[in-house]
């Protein structure tokens, strides 16, 4: 086991701990009536449940004495570079090509330039995946979203 996954395992409980107790001083209330700190209670308890498991098994694999290897080792920086530029370039562009045109073109780099889909299968999830996103946050929550230049 990596002796980076203890170390982060530390981290990331400490910091999930100091989440719980800044959103339980903004007031949980209950579920009916959620108060501001509802939700990043929740979120950070779950975090801190993941990152515990994580410092354990590392800690085991530590006094076990298993090898850890390279951490970056066989990454593939490029598709990284590419996946964080286009994530950048859809929070750059969401105003004024839209919802449904920056998430389709988000999911078309994804899938077709990053992670090498076939063309017919990254253009189907594609637009799934947009009708998908449109139905919840628009039909049925009623979020508004920015339509773009073509109205689309």
């Amino acid at each position: 086991m990596k002796i980076y996954d203890f170390y982060s395992g530390i981290f990331l409980t400490m910091l999930s701990i100091a989440t719980c107790i800044f959103s339980y001083r903004l007031g949980l209330r209950d579920i009916r009536n959620p108060g501001p700190g509802l939700i990043p209670f929740g979120v950070a308890g779950l975090l801190g449940l993941m990152s515990m498991g994580l410092l354990f098994r590392s800690l085991f694999g530590i006094i076990k004495g298993s090898q850890s290897r390279a951490v970056f080792k066989g990454v593939k920086w490029k598709r990284v570079v590419l996946a964080l530029c286009g994530l950048l370039g859809y929070g750059i562009t969401f105003n004024f090509l839209g919802f449904r045109l920056c998430t389709f073109f988000l999911m078309v780099l994804l899938l077709g330039v990053v992670g090498r889909q076939k063309w017919w299968l990254t253009f189907t999830i594609s637009i799934l995946t947009v009708i998908g996103a449109y139905l919840i946050f628009v039909v049925l929550l009623g979020c508004p979203f920015p339509t773009g230049p073509l109205g689309i």
